[in-house]
């Protein structure tokens, strides 16, 4: 077998054959400080995905990895279940992707650039923030606000809940003469029946 041809196997198999399954991180070599956040458009640089741009769903931050929408898309068979044992079903997401393969993109050239974090004044009000930049220019890469409409719950009272009349009345009137201690009989439920500090 030729020497190239017996390196090439190999690398297929270390690079092709691989588990999708993320592997463990050490802690010590966890990112301390996160440039790419929840809704940042960024540019894969490598893998199957390669020259591709995405919106980012999700960080995982304990394997140094992100979610990207529609990207690195892989299939997951799940068994025949036992009310239904001639039923397969196939279902597909996004794997992870390393944050070293990913880069920012720069909001006036649309190209990929490194970023990264420097205190400023905010003009109002006159207090230092930190923002991120594009490496070396002034160009700044804002955050995406979060969307927290679709995190607020309509309320609606039931049945079981408690009217606003009854929790305002006032049902304990506090005395000097009376204290906040419960009766001496609760008391001696409450403790160990053969302690030795029991009175």
């Amino acid at each position: 077998m030729q020497p190239s041809l017996s390196s090439a196997i190999r690398h297929m198999a270390n690079t092709k054959l691989q588990p999708t399954r993320p592997k463990f991180v050490a802690p010590k070599d966890l990112i301390k400080t996160w440039r790419i956040v929840r809704g940042d458009e960024v540019f894969i640089a490598s893998g199957k995905e390669k020259g591709k741009t995405g919106t980012v769903r999700k960080v995982l931050r304990s394997i140094n990895s992100v979610l990207i929408e529609e990207k690195n898309m892989v299939t997951k068979h799940i068994r025949p279940q036992a009310n239904d044992p001639a039923k397969t079903t196939k279902i597909q997401f996004e794997a992870p992707i390393h944050v070293s393969n990913v880069s920012l993109i720069d909001p006036q050239t649309r190209q990929p650039v490194k970023s990264h974090y420097r205190s400023v004044i905010d003009p109002k009000t006159g207090l230092s923030v930190r923002k991120r930049f594009v490496y070396g220019t002034e160009v700044e890469i804002p955050k995406v606000k979060a969307d927290i409409s679709k995190y607020k719950m309509e309320r609606k009272d039931s049945a079981k809940d408690t009217s606003p009349a009854l929790a305002r009345e006032v049902t304990f009137i506090p005395d000097v003469n009376v204290p906040p201690f419960p009766t001496k009989s609760i008391m001696d439920e409450l403790s160990n029946p053969f302690s030795k500090f029991r009175r």
